[in-house]
């Protein structure tokens, strides 16, 4: 392997990366203690060499990032997304030709979420030696064991990367896990935290009413921010129950917003005021509604409609070879049901392209009676009956 530790080093790697027009990818990072990613080395193998780039002790990755930015270049990595978020937060790319192996062996039957080192056992008899998974990448010197581990994500990765997109055109599923890699990492993909809609991912929120949500979507806004600027997690600057709280108690001035349980003791001054403001102004907001649920004889319908539904995307995704996570999820297949019944044409991945053509037509059939379901003993373990209109 190769280490680089400084700007001639990183120039001459990506230049050769560019000739060579793929590589493989991975990022040694912690994200405990702040609002951002803390990237601590880039692996790298192009060519079947391997490349360790260390920022820590000077090494760029600017030049890095813009790799992963262009279009000429393929990059292939594993369960991409949180260093996709690193690169988004520190340089502000995102994907242009991804490869994620991960999702690749979802389509030719390894099942959805398989880690790194079970697919190279399974697909290239190579055993990974997970022992530094939670090492402190931020020390250095990085002892010998450490750099073998983290050459050793992008080592073979191309090899696998070749043999599932093999195994994926031999089984027809190729144009659909291209289909799949742009939909989850392409243009329309959100990396970057975005602090007016912070407030969805706050604990409790929706216990809350219409009113009390506006003015939690002003005050998890301004701890957003408020985290962005001292980068530490938003949870530390103040608790989603404390946040929740504020939102329903509404403090007027800083002496009753201290008196709320759960303040760190940093928040004073002019930051409490800024809390305080935050308040004022989602108090004078409009309320932030929910959708309304729907009927109740639709919710009977869904109790029934919605197990069955599952069974079949389970049967249907076993006989094509292919997770059912990846073609939808409880929530979508409840949301798609949802749109059936009343007509209301909320989007689902599962009303067009691959999606509808192996589950979604069928789920359309089931809501309309026109599908029943018999169980099997034997492979497929279910029958579809159609019945006569």
């Amino acid at each position: 392997m190769n280490l680089i530790s400084d700007a001639a080093g990183v120039d001459a790697l990506v230049r050769r990366v560019r000739d060579a027009g793929r590589y493989a990818l991975d990022f040694e990072f912690l994200w405990e203690k702040t609002y951002a990613p803390l990237p601590c080395l880039a692996q790298i193998a192009v060519e079947g060499e391997i490349f360790l780039v260390d920022p820590i002790e000077g090494a760029p990755l600017e030049p890095i990032a813009q790799l992963v930015d262009d279009p000429e270049v393929s990059v292939v990595m594993h369960a991409p997304s949180a260093d996709l978020t690193l690169l988004a937060m520190a340089h502000g790319v995102r994907p242009a030709n991804l490869e994620d192996v991960q999702l690749l062996a979802g389509f030719v039957g390894m099942g959805a979420g398989q880690g790194l080192g079970a697919l190279m056992s399974r697909v290239l008899d190579v055993s990974i030696d997970k022992g530094e998974r939670y090492t402190d990448w931020s020390r250095r010197p990085l002892r010998d064991a450490q750099l073998d581990y983290a050459a050793a994500d992008v080592a073979d990765l191309i090899e696998l990367a070749d043999e599932l997109w093999s195994r994926a055109e031999e089984s027809g599923r190729a144009a659909w896990v291209r289909e799949e890699i742009v939909r989850r990492f392409g243009p329309d993909t959100r990396w970057m935290p975005e602090p007016s809609r912070a407030w969805r991912k706050v604990k409790g929120q929706g216990r809350l009413n219409s009113r009390d949500r506006a003015t939690l979507a002003t005050v998890a806004e301004w701890r957003e921010k408020r985290a962005a600027a001292i980068n530490r997690p938003a949870s530390w600057v103040v608790p989603d129950r404390t946040l929740i709280e504020i939102a329903r108690r509404k403090p007027a001035d800083v002496a009753a917003l201290r008196r709320e349980r759960g303040l760190p003791d940093q928040i004073k001054g002019a930051e409490a005021e800024r809390l305080i403001d935050a308040v004022a102004r989602g108090a004078s907001t409009d309320p932030i509604g929910m959708p309304a649920a729907p009927p109740s004889r639709v919710l009977a319908r869904l109790d029934v409609l919605g197990p069955l539904s599952q069974v079949i995307i389970s049967a249907r995704a076993n006989a094509e070879g292919i997770a059912p996570s990846l073609i939808a999820t409880r929530d979508e297949i409840h949301n798609y049901l949802i749109a059936r019944i009343t007509g209301d044409g909320r989007e689902s991945p599962l009303a067009s392209g691959w999606r509808h053509e192996i589950a979604g037509s069928a789920l359309d059939e089931l809501t309309d009676g026109r599908l029943s379901l018999t169980p099997l003993a034997e492979p497929p373990y279910l029958r579809e009956d159609r019945n006569a209109e």
